[in-house]
């Protein structure tokens, strides 16, 4: 296994390179692209001094005399945005991801008003949380914004269709939602880069926000495999946690399979009216850290609503204000 801040190389002209995340999921894999004189970075890790020192050394040392033409982002999460503003900077490169995601990254990055506070904990409240566990997500505030440096105010749009010349391949953008709005995959040849929507090992997160509590996610990233199945099914795979693997296809076979399983998980847990925190011990190990905590209640939210997307489950708000999910 590929250590925090090693560089190895996965194909010509493509490297891996490894970050470090402050998580029980303790790493993020990041892609170096020659292109040229230059290079492309797909995705940048987390702003941790640690990070920063890496990428330092790795540039330095590793790559000395060439510059970063482009920075890719997969999407907007920290451990994919957070340095892309800092590298940017330093090299003057542009910023290259979907709309969306950007300006998700730029609103969670600047916003700290008593108004999205009080709608997160709105939010948890409803999922059945008590006030004691509130008041602790209170204290954490925008935890986003420690994590990112403020993402650049200009962007290059990527779109899917789009291609992408780097260092004498071609890469085809593949726009996919679930785990984010509008993650940017990038195929090219027998290689696809895919973010965090298809993983070797384990399942990406797939949860609902405060921001949009009646959505359906589940239902967008069960719906998001069709292109994926038109690539080679046996092209690598560069997936941001775990190793690089082949096997595309059967992948997502098991993916799918997975969520099947926890939706109906979810629909027994819901024969008598339950909340989401309750679903938690149907769907996850115990002992989970309150971040975890806020991960594993929006998955769990996400597969109720799919479930009533399919008219399997209905909801309905008791005097307290928490909600509760009855099967049909």
């Amino acid at each position: 296994m590929l250590r925090t801040g090693d560089v190895c190389p996965i194909a010509p002209g493509v490297h891996w390179l490894r970050m470090p995340l402050p998580y029980r999921l303790n790493h993020v894999n990041l892609w170096i692209l020659e292109d040229g004189d230059a290079l492309t970075v797909v995705d940048t890790g987390m702003n941790l001094p640690e990070s920063r020192a890496i990428w330092e050394d790795v540039l330095a040392e590793r790559f000395p005399g060439r510059g970063v033409r482009r920075v890719i982002c997969t999407h907007y999460h920290s451990d994919h945005i957070g340095l892309a503003a800092w590298l940017c900077e330093r090299s003057g490169a542009p910023l290259l991801m979907s709309r969306i995601e950007w300006a998700t990254a730029r609103c969670l990055g600047i916003d700290r008003t008593p108004e999205l506070l009080a709608a997160q904990r709105a939010f948890y409240r409803r999922l059945g949380y008590p006030p004691a566990w509130l008041d602790r997500l209170d204290a954490v505030g925008n935890a986003y914004a420690g994590k990112v440096v403020p993402v650049p105010p200009v962007l290059h749009r990527l779109e899917t269709g789009d291609e992408i010349a780097i260092g004498g391949r071609t890469w085809r953008v593949l726009l996919a939602a679930g785990h984010s709005p509008a993650m940017a995959c990038l195929a090219a040849d027998d290689l696809v880069i895919v973010g965090d929507h298809i993983l070797p090992s384990i399942t990406p997160n797939v949860s609902i926000y405060p921001s949009e509590p009646e959505s359906d996610p589940l239902g967008e990233y069960l719906s998001s495999f069709a292109p994926f199945r038109d690539l080679d099914g046996g092209c690598l795979v560069l997936a941001s946690h775990g190793r690089p693997f082949r096997g595309l296809h059967p992948r997502i076979d098991e993916i799918e399979a997975h969520h099947e399983e926890r939706l109906a998980r979810v629909a027994e847990a819901c024969r008598t009216p339950a909340t989401v925190v309750e679903m938690l011990d149907v769907l996850f190990a115990t002992g989970l850290t309150d971040h975890e905590r806020v991960i594993a209640s929006g998955e769990a939210l996400a597969h109720v609503r799919h479930l009533q997307s399919r008219g399997e489950v209905v909801e309905r708000q008791g005097d307290d204000g928490v909600l509760r999910f009855e099967a049909q």
